[in-house]
This record gives structure tokens, C-alpha cells and sequence, in this order.
């Protein structure tokens, strides 16, 4: 399939990115990316530019923040463009490098394209819906902050935003332009803290009990790892002990498991709460706490759901090679499907996301932004549809 003469404007996107990335917005503290997106939206004619929760999403430094362009033709349905504003950790100082067509950092940090690629897109997209005059249904631009700290800006996202909304397209995924994961999973977070005795470990450690031998014991018998296609679990910290000389009264250990299916998900759970009661049977004297939280629920999209026959019709005018697949992780999209809209997760080109090695192709940077405006001008082949 070859691909139509690109749309972008490739010094636009290449400074937006830039600019983007070189702005310190650590989870909680997005302020100056929302800012400067305030002043991008409202020059690209936004109507309406929303910061939802008064400005502060669970003790940040900004809310989410939500533009509306308003429909100018009639029968269209209603997008939604969402990447979210937030980076990992290691993103102070970040100096974008582009050599041999590769966007990478110049020193230890992240590079960012983990969101503001997605960031990026939306509002190339944007300027090239409003230079080519198209017609199109409403469009929502939503930029979400403390994605990377559990979805918190979705999560809490308010949902008279969302309501009039068909369908939308979540910017935050790797792989290249035309690839879109339509499932995601559930997600339960869990917490064991076992609580034994201290005591001397050299003078009287029969007077003591040990809580991390108790979590050890119980880590022993716990799934762990992938348990099938759509199913993983995993035991992620450990804490506990103040010194070597002394038994440790406490251990605590942290774990999270999740299924794109429920009743997986459920049977998993059980059975990793039961392996732990088991072990913590096993120490009379010893007592454990167990808390568990779902942290979102799972999402899947049909292949032939209306947002998905836009995606093919927009990625056969770009010239794009559609790709679909199921997502292991959790995104934005969760939520979304659950408060207001079914969307799915779309990829911008972001590899090894979350570590010193994070690039981006130039050229994939560039085909997100045609993807999002190829997004918008298919819209008027498509009069009538919703998600019904």
C-alpha cells in the first residue's frame, strides 16, 4: 500500500515535540505542559478549554485538561483525541537529540515521547483540520494528567465532559502509525502485611516470630508471572526488617495481578489471597492484613465497532497498515470506556518507554500526526454512525 503525500508539517511537529519534552511534568506536576497547551488550544480555535477538579487532581499542581472544537457540519460523529500530559520520573532536563532520523535524550533521562508523542499528534492534527477548512463532528481534545501513577486523571476525570462523546482515539502506545490494541485488561492491586514478634536475633531469637519468613512462605506458594495469554500476576516489593540483629516484626508485600477476562482475574486473585492465608495459618501467633483494590476494569472494542471502521478508512487514506491486537497493560482507555466512551489505544512510535534508552522515530512522529488528522477527514465519509 503507498502511502499519500504526507500532511504534516514536519518543522511544526519537530518543535512541538521538542518544546514538549523539554518541560519538567513529572506526575503532579504538569502545570507549565498544561499552560503552554492553553495557549495551543485557544490559537487553534478551541471554544471551549476546560481544566476540570479546580485545577488539581488529588493533590497535583493542574487538572485535566479538556478543548472543544465545535462540529461545522451536521451528522458527524463526536471524537475524542486524548494522549495524557505526565512523565515517568528522570525527566528533568530532558535535551532531544534527532541523528540519523531518531529522536533520543543526550543524557541519563527519559526522552517523553511516553506521552508528548501522543500530545504532539493531537494538535498536528488539529492545525491541519483547521488550515484544510474540513468538515467534521465535534472534537474533544482531553490531555489527562498522573497517567503514570495509576490512570489517577481519568480516573477522576469529570464525566459531564465526557457525556455527548461517540467515540475516541487514546495516543499513547508503541508501535507504528495504524496499530491499535481494542482490549485491555483488569487490574487488581494487593497489599499483605504480616506482623510477627521482634527480638534479639543473637541472644533470644526463639522469643521472636519472623514476618518476612512468614511472606517468604507465603511468596513460595503464590502464582506468579504469565499464567496465560490474557492473564499475569506478579509480586512486586518487599519491605520489612530494621537490622540483621533483630527478628523482624514486620513484612510487607505488595503485588498486582491482571486478565483482559473477569472470572480469570477473580480465580486468580482468590487464589493468591488463599496462598497467602495458608502460610500466614501456618504461624499461630502471627497475623496478617490483606487489602485489595481493583484499579480499573478491562476494555474491549469489536472489530466492528464505528470508531474502529473510521480507524481503517483514515489509515487507508494515509496509506497505513492497520494492525490490531490486545494491550497487557492499562491506559487511559479504561477508563474512558467505563465514564463516557468506548476508545482504543493507538500507537505513536514510543520504544523502550520508561528507561534511558527511549526513542522515537522522526518518521513515526510524523505519521501519528497524519493519522490524527486523516482521523478527522474521514469523518465526512461517515455520517450517521455512532457507537450504539
Amino acid at each position: 500500500m503507498s502511502q499519500e503525500v504526507s500532511m504534516v508539517n514536519e518543522k511544526r511537529m519537530r518543535e512541538t515535540f521538542e518544546e514538549l519534552v523539554r518541560i519538567y511534568a513529572p506526575s503532579k506536576g504538569e502545570r507549565d505542559v498544561c499552560d503552554l497547551l492553553k495557549k495551543k488550544l485557544k490559537a487553534l480555535g478551541a471554544s471551549e478549554i476546560i481544566e476540570d477538579n479546580n485545577g488539581s487532581v488529588e493533590g497535583g499542581d493542574s487538572g485535566n485538561l479538556i478543548a472543544v472544537f465545535p462540529a461545522n457540519a451536521e451528522g458527524l460523529p463526536s471524537v475524542a483525541l486524548t494522549a495524557h500530559m505526565d512523565c515517568v520520573e528522570c525527566c528533568r532536563g530532558i535535551d532531544p537529540v534527532l541523528e540519523g532520523g531518531v529522536y533520543r535524550s543526550r543524557s541519563e533521562t527519559i526522552l517523553g515521547s511516553d506521552d508528548k508523542a501522543g500530545v504532539a499528534a493531537i494538535l498536528e492534527g488539529l492545525a491541519l483540520m483547521k488550515e484544510n477548512f474540513i468538515p467534521h463532528g465535534k472534537v474533544t481534545a482531553i490531555f489527562t494528567v498522573q497517567e503514570e501513577i495509576g490512570l489517577v486523571g481519568s480516573k477522576n476525570i469529570e464525566e459531564k465532559y465526557l457525556q455527548d462523546i461517540d467515540f475516541g482515539y487514546t495516543f499513547d502506545a508503541d508501535g507504528e502509525a495504524g496499530h491499535v490494541f481494542t482490549a485491555g485488561p483488569s487490574h487488581y492491586a494487593m497489599k499483605f502485611t504480616f506482623h510477627g514478634k521482634a527480638a534479639h536475633a543473637g541472644m533470644e531469637p526463639e522469643k521472636g516470630l519472623n514476618a518476612i519468613a512468614m511472606a517468604a512462605k507465603a511468596i513460595a506458594s503464590c502464582p506468579s508471572g504469565r499464567i496465560d495469554e490474557e492473564t499475569t500476576c506478579n509480586i512486586g516489593t518487599i519491605t520489612g526488617g530494621r537490622a540483621t540483629n533483630i527478628i523482624p516484626e514486620l513484612c510487607v508485600v505488595e503485588a498486582e495481578a491482571r486478565s483482559r477476562d473477569e472470572g480469570k482475574l477473580e480465580k486468580l486473585v482468590g487464589e493468591i489471597v488463599a496462598a497467602f492465608e495458608n502460610a500466614a495459618g501456618t504461624f499461630p501467633s502471627g497475623t496478617l492484613e490483606i487489602e485489595k483494590v481493583k484499579e480499573y476494569d478491562a476494555f474491549r472494542i469489536e472489530e466492528t465497532a464505528p470508531l474502529m471502521n473510521l480507524f481503517r478508512m483514515a489509515c487507508k487514506e494515509a496509506g497505513f497498515a492497520v494492525k490490531t491486537a490486545p494491550c497487557g497493560g492499562g491506559s487511559d482507555a479504561n477508563f474512558f470506556c467505563v465514564k463516557g466512551f468506548p476508545s482504543v489505544l493507538v500507537g505513536v512510535g514510543m520504544t523502550d518507554f520508561h528507561t534511558n534508552r527511549e526513542s522515537l522515530r522522526e518518521k513515526d512522529l510524523y505519521d501519528a500526526g497524519e493519522l490524527v488528522y486523516r482521523l478527522l477527514e474521514a469523518e465526512s465519509h461517515f455520517a450517521g454512525e455512532s457507537e450504539a
